[in-house]
């Protein structure tokens, strides 16, 4: 099946495999099967709206919030959000469950999800185990490496 992307108006393909695994993860609710619908927008726009989400590739110096040391981190300093370097986001120094709550029914879920997410500290960059490699994200094992981002050993 040919279809028309509602935003660039560029041709895409949606082949019966598309159509078999939106089938196969769309939802049951009470006995009754909530079809998940066929893409309106082509692939590149859809990775354009996913990645309007992300950050990994520009990178901020900010304090950690817990050690207070000058860090690397995709959030900017303006930004709400209290962030932890790798060494204390890994560490014993902090409790995530700290941050927890219990749910009122009473109250709207995303305001109270809203509140929640902006307490909870977040992971200044998605490191592990890299040796002098701090101008990085979302990479493992990295040695004497700089804007390196989403790498795989």
């Amino acid at each position: 099946m040919t279809k028309t992307c509602k935003q660039c108006s560029a041709p895409f393909e949606i082949t019966p495999d598309d159509l078999e695994f939106y089938d196969k993860i769309s939802p049951v609710f009470a006995g009754k099967k909530e079809l998940i619908p066929a893409p309106t927008l082509c692939p590149h726009c859809r990775d354009q709206r996913r990645y309007a989400f992300r950050n990994e590739r520009h990178l901020y110096r900010r304090p950690c919030s817990l050690c207070k040391q000058q860090t690397v981190s995709i959030y900017a300093p303006e930004n709400p959000y209290a962030i932890l370097c790798p060494a204390c986001f890994t560490g014993d120094r902090w409790n995530a469950e700290s941050a927890g709550r219990d749910f009122d029914f009473t109250r709207p879920f995303f305001p109270q999800f809203l509140e929640l997410k902006r307490q909870v500290p977040r992971q200044a960059v998605d490191i592990l185990n890299n040796e002098n490699s701090d101008y990085s994200n979302i990479s493992i094992e990295n040695k004497d490496c700089y804007l390196v981002f989403a790498e795989k050993p």
